[in-house]
């Protein structure tokens, strides 16, 4: 048994469009790959604070990548990264 693994009914899953994807990568300073000793956060707590969601219960499909607005590399869900 997953004891942090909540069951399929109870967990969330939520498309990221284009929009809302925006609005997450202006909290983000830089990534893992420009930044690998100050980014310590995963992509998905921003989506958290952006979305209002429970991290505990939701998981996240991007519509695209987002994009770091210091090296311009992909940002997936759990790419690790310093906000601003």
């Amino acid at each position: 048994m997953h004891f942090f693994d909540p069951p399929p009914e109870q967990q969330n899953v939520i498309l990221i469009d284009a929009t809302t994807l925006r609005q997450a990568e202006r909290l983000i300073e830089s990534c893992e790959h420009c930044n690998p000793t100050g980014a310590e956060i995963p992509f998905d707590w921003i989506l958290d604070r952006v979305t209002g969601s429970d991290s505990t219960v939701t998981d996240y499909i991007l519509e695209e990548p987002a994009k770091c607005p210091n090296c311009r590399r992909d940002i997936l869900e759990k790419t690790l990264i310093e906000p601003v």
